[in-house]
């Protein structure tokens, strides 16, 4: 493939993503049902309540728009793709329960699994057991990318970290159609994130956790990069952990409390949140800081430690 074309859609994607996003803001603006408050703000603060559903839109397309200058045509991850959407807009529109969530996003890894690569080691066991690794293995990134959220830069900035390093790992084996994915994922990510950086002019929305943490475990799991992404899923695993620790509280979604002073104060219910807050971090820009290092370092030791 000699052609810029790809290229250059990748390229242009996050200008795109970042004025169909400010569009959506101000229509959502105009909305009562379409925006809802800042929870971790000592003020009155509003945003775009779902406010990643123009991006998760465009980036569907542009990986269709991808695979077809490429003449790599994926049926399957676009499929994955928009189911994993539509999970998110449900959740959004209706509320799932988290028990649903759980169900509904193995449904790809399930019934695809033939098309992705062998989970090693669990390959080698019976083909049952490999299945059922490579099933979990799609709930936990998907949930994982869902459930650590809440905070102004949060889900759009560890998106960001996580599909740029792996489109460098598939960059460098020579997978040109994956890591533009990639590449194009972690580039609408940052478009949003500047839109959603403290202060927020709008939340993502459990449309775009879903889209991306499916949507980024579906390529990795294409690619061989199982392990990897795990890695790089670390702080979405300890929060993942302990909110499943609280399990019958987490039904409640009690949000994290703040002071006057914009100091936050941990939730009833275990998090990663709730953990750092536990240690000091307790002002959000920090908290966000903070969790965005540890992705930077974690992305550091996978381009170090696993092989191109």
């Amino acid at each position: 493939m000699n052609t810029i074309l790809p290229y250059l859609v990748v390229l242009t994607s996050p200008v795109i993503a970042y004025w169909i996003t400010k569009r959506w803001i101000y229509i959502s603006s105009k909305n009562d049902n379409l925006v809802s408050k800042d929870l971790h703000k000592p003020y009155e603060a509003y945003a775009a309540r779902i406010g990643g559903l123009p991006i998760t839109i465009e980036s569907i397309i542009m990986m269709a728009i991808i695979q077809i200058l490429f003449g790599h045509w994926d049926t399957y991850l676009l499929v994955s793709s928009a189911f994993y959407s539509m999970i998110g807009f449900m959740d959004d529109v209706f509320g799932l329960k988290n028990l649903e969530k759980i169900v509904l996003s193995g449904i790809p890894f399930l019934f695809m699994a033939s098309e992705l690569s062998p989970f090693t080691p669990f390959d080698l066991m019976p083909f049952p057991l490999h299945l059922a690794a490579i099933t979990l293995y799609g709930i936990y990134v998907t949930n994982a990318f869902n459930t650590l959220a809440g905070f102004n830069g949060l889900e759009a900035g560890l998106s960001s970290v996580t599909s740029l390093t792996l489109s460098i790992m598939l960059l460098l084996t020579g997978k040109g159609v994956g890591s533009l994915q990639f590449l194009l994922l972690a580039l609408v990510s940052l478009a949003f994130l500047s839109l959603n950086w403290y202060p927020a002019k709008a939340f993502p929305g459990n449309v775009m956790t879903f889209f991306l943490g499916g949507t980024i475990s579906f390529i990795a799991a294409e690619n061989n990069l199982y392990w990897p992404l795990i890695v790089l899923t670390i702080p979405h695993g300890v929060d993942f952990f302990l909110k499943l620790i609280s399990w019958g509280k987490t039904a409640e979604k009690i949000p994290t409390r703040v002071r006057e002073d914009g100091t936050l104060l941990p939730p009833p219910n275990k998090s990663l949140a709730w953990l750092l807050i536990k240690k000091g971090i307790n002002k959000e820009r920090k908290l966000v800081t903070t969790i965005l290092i540890i992705e930077v370092v974690l992305s550091a030791f996978t381009l170090i430690y696993f092989p191109s």
